[in-house]
């Protein structure tokens, strides 16, 4: 039992994680996660709904992502994971379709969100997407002998939008990305409390991507009720060959910021990327310093583009 208090002692620090702070992200890809905040501004795969639905506008073919995120390895007893599925579909050109699914579950506590999301280019503006998100949100905790269990179902709503400097300067464009989250700000407890709606998030960011030297680089922040969160993010590309007729891609990238106004959090975010022919696999190692004996978070994911 100290054990699992331990553990909600440690996910409240990091997520605020009362009722009143359940659904925040987890971590939803491991690419997003090792890019920063600024991925709002890139998006282009599947879990990026998750981050700015418009950025699955992006996608002509069908892709698929998966993410299993291992969270403080260090608290004994006590295995928390969270599991993060989605898919994009384009619709005859028209529109692309995605749905996502995430899984969070620790001890007597677990919660769920279910998302259909739509995106599409803006016809008349070019290098602009727009989209947006309906959520399905349910969590369930185990309660005390004699009682019923505790459950709640809900649904808010996201909408964002990408637009794309293209050649900005020769070779390389410019990336801006506006996202806003829980638009509705629904209350999660059971008695429908305003203590527990869940925050509006704003989350904005700016990318410059060289074409030429194969990088990206950017700037993103998120206001979040009281609190105001800045990060920096890079990705460049290592190696590039081909092997056995197809392309082998390994890129490595980074982010790290913190709170600068309202609670007190801060994150080193280290990863990589390999991608072969139709797969690409992305590893991010997650420290917070506020933490650090609860060790740091693994999230792995695994994405397929046809």
């Amino acid at each position: 039992m100290r054990k699992f208090i331990l553990s909600i002692v440690l996910i409240s620090l990091h997520f605020d994680f009362a009722i009143s702070g359940a659904f925040k992200d987890l971590g939803n890809g491991a690419r997003a996660v090792s890019f920063g905040l600024a991925y709002v501004a890139v998006a282009d795969n599947p879990y990026g709904m998750f981050y700015n639905p418009a950025g699955i506008g992006q996608i002509r073919k069908f892709s698929f992502a998966s993410t299993y995120s291992r969270l403080y390895p260090f608290v004994q007893d006590e295995n928390l994971y969270y599991v993060t599925l989605a898919g994009v579909l384009p619709i005859f050109s028209i529109f692309d379709f995605g749905v996502g699914v995430s899984y969070f579950k620790t001890g007597m506590w677990s919660e769920n969100q279910l998302i259909f999301s739509v995106a599409r280019e803006f016809k008349y503006i070019k290098g602009l997407s727009i989209g947006g998100n309906f959520k399905l949100l349910r969590w369930s905790a185990v309660a005390p002998v004699g009682e019923s269990a505790y459950s709640y179902f809900g649904f808010t709503f996201d909408a964002g939008a990408i637009f794309v400097w293209n050649d900005f300067v020769n070779g390389s464009d410019l990336r801006f990305g506006l996202t806003a989250r829980n638009i509705t700000q629904p209350s999660i407890a059971l008695n429908k409390s305003s203590d527990a709606k869940l925050p509006l998030e704003i989350a904005g960011g700016i990318v410059y991507e060289s074409r030429t030297y194969n990088y990206q680089i950017g700037l993103g922040v998120l206001k979040s009720n009281y609190d105001l969160k800045i990060d920096a993010g890079f990705e460049i590309k290592a190696f590039s060959s081909e092997f056995l007729k197809s392309d082998f891609e390994f890129v490595i990238r980074a982010s790290g910021g913190a709170i600068v106004d309202g609670g007190k959090q801060a994150s080193l975010n280290p990863g990589f990327g390999i991608k072969y022919w139709k797969f690409r696999i992305d590893y991010v190692y997650v420290h917070q310093f506020e933490i650090p004996d609860a060790g740091g978070s693994h999230k792995f994911s695994f994405e397929f583009n046809l």
